[in-house]
């Protein structure tokens, strides 16, 4: 927070309502922004301040009344402080004052002293007596005024004003010496206003008597005229004129009808011989037509019109016929002309106006502007009939090639009807567009009509682009053309060019699309029919950005059919394959493609999000990562799961995939492990780089899609470990009962146990195997296969416990809590709580060890067990870290 603000100088001191007053003082705020509040007098000022710097504003005063502060509040500083003050004041407002109000006007009838206002507003004179009114408050009761003057009134401006009703309603309280000075007041000023009319005659005393002698004589010279012609001079005046007339006419007829008779002939032989062209005329109008010189046809035309046009003379007018007829023949000639099309604008405008000139009975310019529309629809229909051949001539060659169909969606012959119906509309409608400005601006003299078909123009330039637009989605939106527009090869190598191809095209497209908008935009077309095209590009672009998407889409859909298994990155999630990062370049392609072709919009063109699209189709393309990381069927010649050991039937070193020499790929279980992995990556690493990439291109994320991905994912990671734990643990647990009742002998009661039984052995070299299997391709989380499959070892000894004869010797007894004390010691990292409850069950349905002696045998031979099997004990218990 700064200062508060201070004024400490203002100017001026005092005024009516809407003075502008100067305000001076410190931190009166750093910005205009930061002047919030402005008081003068307790009136808001803030609408007419003018911040002019930290020390001084400019305001101008309300209908405030009286003294009062100046309060500057501003956001840095608060609510200020004045050490001056404003007096305010309202003025009485007179004809002749200038005021910021509204006076009402009402031309009064006369003053009391005898002189009328020059204007005829209205207003409260001041108090004749020279006296100060007592304010506005009658102190007399109005209805005993009324009562002593029941015809009177109080107002100085009425007919009938009473000066008892004035004084006793202004001056009831005036003391009697102050009325006498009002009324020698009130004389003074009407000698005043005496002397100064007399004064103005007395400066003026030679100007009014040469007036007074100027009228005496105009009397004289009136009289004497009337002496000499009497009081009516004008009929006797005309019947001499007339007498006069007659007298000449017999005096001059022979001679006069002899002149005219000659003035006729020479008239006649002048017309002939100064006019003779006319006789030329027919055979000149044959000859310009021919050389197309209608210009000079017009003029001469025009010009035998205006001096023969009205002639009696036979010969005249059959000359005249004649050249009427052909007259006849060429307007309808330029008739047909204006409607021939193609036809430059120039040519056109120019026939019109011929037409015009010749009085052609109709519109020519409307006849144009029709004929000009009509050709604009069947150029459009004729261009898209030709490409439409094309199409169909090009789709039966490639048929008899038997090549492969242009996956795009877009042809080349597609692309041309672009470029050709673009052209074609941006050029013929700037002609047309042009041709009816002339019309309706009244340069090609238009109809009286002319204004009323100014919607009819509308409706022709509505339909034109319509046609285009319908002709525009037959070309780029074909019918079903989402499928099949964003192809441009299905598999992730191969479709390199077709996708280029594609974007090529659709770039291309879009460039015609907006040159051709750009170009109507320029002509200042309604919004109506730019809206048109405005929703074709719009329509397109979305179009593009959703082939962009569903090729992506087929892309993916061609992952898992292409997947080789070949490990080309070690991660803390495990060994993966190409397949993830295929999965996010490709997102990220289509991504990339969209921001560059489609995303940005052009002039007038709306935001492309707006549609939804790119949320509506990232869904389906963003959960096809599920199916193309999904795992392969089992192999049964690979795999088989009828062997008595896992350990025995496949060897440690073929379980790792990057051994060196191998050439032939991973097996089935290892092909598992490493969708597993693919999976785990994506869902870690992958979704989240594709979610950066929504991010970089300023698109919205679709959080709900990705979450529902790596739901996804998450389930197939684990319908993969059911799965490996199916075709690897079951038949690992399947060979614990027959090796632990092999041989069927029996312990007998004296014998001293010094090991388990080889099962035991078989069970943890098992575990070896699978733990050196699974740590091989998943790394640090193989643990979760490892310890699924103790889960389920666990499970089979507690039945396998609960199975077993009740009692038994001491010897028995020792050596099944001695195998149990093993597989718990060998599997101790692994064992979840689930397995521990297992291998309790097993424990309780043996007999617990009564002699010291035994336990201390016990603990002997375990750690002895941990010295021998301390190399396979570190191999099972390694990378213990769960993720």
């Amino acid at each position: 927070m700064g200062p508060p603000p201070v004024v400490t100088g203002i100017s001026p001191k005092e005024g009516p309502p809407g003075t502008r007053v100067t305000i001076r003082g410190e931190f009166l705020g750093t910005s205009a922004t930061d002047l919030i509040g402005l008081k003068i007098c307790g009136c808001d000022c803030l609408l007419s301040a003018e911040w002019k710097s930290k020390n001084k504003i400019i305001a101008r005063s309300g209908p405030c009344k009286g003294r009062g502060d100046i309060i500057v509040t501003t956001r840095s500083g608060g609510e200020g402080t004045s050490t001056v003050q404003f007096r305010g004041y309202h003025e009485s407002i007179g004809p002749v004052k200038e005021s910021a109000v509204w006076v009402e006007e009402s031309a009064p009838l006369s003053l009391p002293w005898g002189r009328r206002p020059m204007s005829p507003t209205t207003y409260t004179p001041p108090d004749p007596l020279g006296l100060s009114t007592e304010g506005d408050d009658c102190k007399f009761p109005e209805e005993e005024l009324h009562e002593l003057y029941p015809d009177g009134s109080g107002n100085l401006s009425d007919e009938n004003f009473e000066p008892g009703w004035y004084l006793l309603e202004h001056h009831s309280n005036t003391s009697y010496e102050d009325l006498k000075a009002g009324m020698v007041f009130l004389q003074r000023k009407v000698e005043g206003q005496k002397e100064g009319q007399l004064h103005l005659l007395k400066a003026n005393t030679g100007a009014v008597m040469e007036q007074l002698d100027r009228l005496v004589l105009l009397k004289n010279m009136f009289e004497e005229d009337e002496r000499k012609a009497g009081r009516e001079p004008l009929p006797s005046l005309q019947a001499a004129i007339e007498e006069s007339i007659t007298l000449a006419d017999s005096l001059f007829s022979e001679i006069l009808s002899r002149k005219d008779n000659a003035d006729k002939t020479r008239e006649a032989l002048s017309l002939l011989t100064r006019h003779k062209f006319l006789f030329q005329l027919p055979a000149n109008i044959d000859k310009n037509i021919k050389k197309k010189d209608y210009d000079l046809v017009v003029n001469d035309y025009a010009r035998v019109k205006n001096l023969f046009g009205n002639t009696d003379v036979k010969l005249f007018q059959k000359i005249l016929a004649d050249i009427d007829r052909k007259i006849d023949d060429l307007k309808t000639k330029l008739r047909e002309q204006i409607q021939t099309m193609p036809i430059n604008i120039q040519d056109q405008r120019k026939y019109i106006r011929l037409l015009i000139s010749l009085n052609w009975d109709g519109d020519a310019a409307w006849v144009a502007i029709n004929s000009r529309k009509d050709y604009l629809m069947a150029l459009l229909d004729k261009v898209k009939d030709h490409f439409k051949q094309k199409e169909e001539q090009e789709a039966a060659d490639k048929g008899k090639r038997k090549s492969k169909p242009d996956s795009s969606g877009w042809s080349a012959a597609a692309g041309e009807w672009l470029a050709a119906a673009c052209a074609l509309l941006a050029e013929q409608l700037a002609a047309l567009w042009t041709l009816a400005k002339w019309y309706f601006a009244g340069e090609l003299a238009g109809s009286p009509t002319a204004n009323n078909r100014q919607e009819q123009f509308k409706q022709m330039i509505i339909e034109s682009v319509e046609l285009f637009a319908t002709h525009m989605r037959g070309c780029l939106l074909p019918a079903g053309g989402a499928g099949g527009a964003g192809g441009g090869g299905a598999g992730g190598g191969a479709g390199g060019a077709g996708a280029e191809r594609v974007r090529a095209r659709l770039v291309e497209n879009l460039r015609a699309l907006r040159e051709m908008y750009e170009a109507l935009i320029k002509l200042d077309l309604p919004s109506q029919p730019l809206s048109i095209v405005e929703g074709v590009i719009f329509e397109y672009r979305a179009h593009g950005m959703t082939a962009f998407l569903q090729r992506a889409l087929r892309r993916v859909n061609s992952l898992a059919g292409q997947e080789t298994w070949r490990i080309v990155e070690f991660t803390e999630y495990g060994a993966i394959t190409n397949t993830p990062h295929e999965l996010e370049a490709i997102v990220k392609d289509a991504l990339t493609q969209i921001h560059e072709c489609v995303f940005a919009p052009g002039r007038r063109e709306r935001p492309l999000l707006e549609a939804g699209a790119l949320q509506q189709h990232s869904r389906p393309l963003l959960l096809a990562a599920a199916p193309a990381l999904d795992h392969p069927p089992p192999d049964q010649q690979e795999f088989n799961n009828s062997s008595l050991s896992v350990a025995l039937d496949q060897p440690l070193d073929e379980t790792l995939p990057h051994s060196a020499g191998q050439d032939r790929g991973p097996s089935w279980q290892q092909r598992l492990l490493i969708a597993a992995c693919n999976a785990h990556y994506t869902r870690k690493v992958t979704l989240n780089n594709i979610a950066k990439a929504y991010e970089q291109y300023e698109f919205p994320v679709p959080t709900l899609a990705i979450q529902t991905t790596k739901e996804a994912l998450s389930n197939l990671e684990a319908t993969i470990a059911e799965t490996y734990l199916e075709h690897k643990g079951d038949p690992l647990v399947g060979t614990i009962e027959p090796s632990m009742y092999m041989g069927r002998h029996k312990v007998d009661p004296d014998e001293v146990v010094e090991d388990a039984r080889p099962y035991v052995y078989e069970i943890i070299n098992n575990l070896i195997a699978v733990h050196a299997e699974v740590d091989s391709v998943c790394g640090s989380a193989s643990t979760r296969y490892v310890r699924d499959i103790c889960e389920t070892v666990c499970e089979e000894l507690a039945r396998l416990a609960a199975a077993a004869p009740a009692g038994g010797s001491r010897a028995a007894a020792f050596r099944a809590r001695l195998e149990y004390r093993l597989l718990h010691v060998a599997c101790q990292s692994h064992l979840t709580r689930k397995a521990e409850n297992y291998l309790m069950e097993a424990l309780a349905s043996v007999p617990p060890l009564e002699f010291d002696e035994d336990k201390k045998r016990m603990e002997v031979l375990v750690e002895d067990f941990k010295k021998r099997m301390e190399l396979q004990l570190a191999s099972l218990n390694s990378n213990m870290e769960i993720v």
